[in-house]
């Protein structure tokens, strides 16, 4: 199993339109595919303002974007171009998970 972390570092005071907006769009990619397996935390210590989204994925070849569901979708574009404002900076890092209980 691998996990795709993405740490998303947002303007100051923009963190409940920009966690709102991330809820319902993966409410509704989950309902149209439940094979999206997704993880949406937000910060209580450190920096602030982070939102942090997690991807869950078997095989390494599956977070290639171009195999990834999440952004395979066909509103995925526009719904991450009106997203993309309220963000200050961001990082990708990915992890192959060794032991889970």
């Amino acid at each position: 199993m691998f996990v795709e972390r993405n740490v998303f570092h947002l303007k100051f005071g923009q963190a409940r339109p920009a966690v709102a907006m991330w809820k319902e769009y993966l409410e509704k990619a989950h309902r149209e595919n439940n094979n999206i397996h997704v993880r949406l935390l937000t910060d209580l210590s450190g920096r602030g303002y982070a939102l942090v989204l997690e991807q869950i994925f078997n095989t390494y070849a599956e977070m290639e974007p171009s195999a990834c569901a999440l952004v395979n979708r066909s509103d995925w574009k526009e719904f991450y171009q009106q997203f993309v404002p309220y963000c200050e900076s961001s990082e990708r890092t990915l992890y192959k998970l060794q032991i889970s209980f």
